[in-house]
């Protein structure tokens, strides 16, 4: 008698209706990419109207911008056109209710970098959507295992990270996240959304600052004591590390793009975690701007002093 052997058929996740959370810089930029890529359905959740309409002009502008780039040799009234088609895929909702979680097939959670909120928000998540949406966090800082700590034991293996870069339509790199029980198939539905939407994927396991974090955060901090110290100035670091290694901008100025707030952030979490690692011991410079209230480029004021133009 001959065995009937049955074999299971992988799942095919579909990207087709995504749910993005939050507004911001990191929410609207993955409208924009995923938008462009021909996702069929967008849904960004804000806080309130004011903050739904001031994300959708983002959005749009960014799209305009790079339509003309993109489609410089066509006339302005196809490149229109086409404004027009990517537009009315995207929808702005004020409350999880309206977004129609249920038919979603994946949910990116682009909200403000607090573990708290962010462990809020997936609990909430998991009773909404259907049993094969995938649950995506794009933090910077924190572990997926703690991000996941609260939610139901059988929705982890479709939760991951996706960790975009700022501003999301100008970076190629994404770092694809597998959690502890994040299945296999996941993960790998996951890499090839990064690749549909027109992104360089790799992927890492949930460790802090997973890769590119990992490395940069040490880097930007011994930046800082190496200028403590009295060994150089930030302005010939940053000069050296330009010229002398290629890099777009030194250390300094980097922080000061990031967010002098958002660097201790990471900094002060990952050395209450890790309080034995040097790495992450608190810089003396930071804490001074940073409690006086400069913390970068987006206040004209961090270890440079910016223009109107943001110009040193």
């Amino acid at each position: 008698m001959l065995e009937i052997i049955t074999v299971q058929q992988p799942k095919v996740f579909s990207f087709e209706k995504i749910v993005i959370i939050g507004t911001g810089l990191m929410g609207t930029g993955i409208a924009q990419v995923a938008l462009e890529s021909g996702i069929q359905q967008v849904t960004v959740v804000g806080r309130s109207l004011d903050k739904c309409e001031e994300a959708k002009k983002k959005v749009l502008l960014g799209i305009q911008k790079s339509t003309k780039r993109r489609m410089s040799n066509e006339s302005l009234e196809q490149q229109q056109k086409y404004i027009e088609a990517v537009i009315k895929n995207l929808k702005f909702v004020c409350d999880l209710e309206e977004a129609n979680l249920l038919s979603a097939d994946m949910v990116i959670e682009a909200v403000v970098e607090n573990l708290k909120v962010k462990q809020k928000l997936f609990v909430d998540l998991e009773s909404r959507v259907s049993e094969n949406c995938l649950l995506v966090t794009n933090t910077s800082s924190f572990l997926l295992e703690d991000v996941s700590c609260k939610m139901n034991e059988n929705r982890l293996k479709n939760f991951g990270g996706l960790h975009f870069f700022n501003p999301v339509p100008a970076m190629k790199l994404v770092e694809v996240v597998k959690g502890n029980k994040t299945c296999d198939e996941v993960n790998e539905a996951l890499f090839r959304f990064c690749q549909k939407i027109g992104k360089s994927p790799v992927k890492c396991s949930d460790s802090p600052g997973f890769i590119v974090n990992r490395l940069l955060i040490p880097y930007l901090a011994d930046s800082m004591r190496l200028a403590e110290s009295g060994n150089a100035s930030h302005r010939d670091i940053d000069a050296a590390m330009r010229l002398g290694t290629g890099h777009p901008m030194g250390p300094f100025e980097l922080m000061d793009y990031i967010g002098l707030d958002t660097m201790k952030f990471i900094m002060d979490g990952w050395h209450q975690r890790c309080p034995d690692d040097h790495r992450y011991t608190p810089c003396e410079s930071l804490e001074r701007l940073v409690t006086s209230g400069k913390v970068g480029r987006k206040c004209g004021e961090g270890f440079y002093r910016y223009t109107a133009a943001n110009k040193q």
